[in-house]
């Protein structure tokens, strides 16, 4: 997984959870206004004390209206209610990872310089042409030196980078991203 996939994604799960967050507040319990009340006390008279019921549900109200005026008990004090507090809305947790991320150190080796060993082979190929050219007067002997030339340059090169590439060791800590369990122990 690339980089930008991954922002993607953290950024998706954040917008998703803010929306959740802002539904939730739309949506979510009932309100101080819906009902709830709490009844405080208030002195009646000196050294006495009433406690004001918390208001019936609505079904039980119509029931007490009901009953004849001579069964109903006296009209309490009116009192003074005040809404309960709702407590703040708990955080929603996050949603499990649907990736697993881990740190892993990876050890590669350089690349040469000259891949494809141009210098070798031209080296080689001036070094083999100059001999060929001293062994004999024609132009063939120059020509098949400097091919020889050339291949021996390219194999003398081809053994030296392959010498450098065990010294020549890059190591780095990658982060890797899979789905869960797949982490390598």
């Amino acid at each position: 997984m690339n980089k930008q996939m991954l922002m993607g994604l953290v950024a998706g799960i954040g917008v998703a959870t803010a929306g959740g967050v802002t539904a939730y507040s739309f949506m979510g319990p009932k309100s101080a206004e819906q009902g709830s009340a709490v009844a405080i006390e208030t002195p009646m008279d000196e050294g006495q004390a009433a406690v004001a019921p918390a208001p019936a549900p609505a079904s039980v109200a119509p029931a007490a209206a009901a009953r004849p005026a001579a069964t109903q008990a006296p009209a309490p004090r009116p009192t003074v209610t005040a809404p309960v507090a709702q407590a703040a809305p708990r955080p929603t947790a996050a949603p499990a990872p649907v990736e697993e991320c881990w740190d892993e150190e990876v050890t590669v080796q350089a690349d040469p310089k000259d891949d494809k060993k141009i210098a070798g082979t031209a080296i080689g190929a001036v070094v083999g042409g100059a001999i060929g050219k001293d062994v004999g007067d024609r132009d063939i002997t120059t020509a098949a030196g400097a091919a020889a030339g050339a291949l021996i340059g390219r194999k003398i090169q081809e053994k030296i980078q392959d010498n450098r590439a065990e010294q020549r060791t890059i190591t780095t800590i990658e982060r890797r991203c899979g789905p869960p369990g797949s982490r390598p122990r």
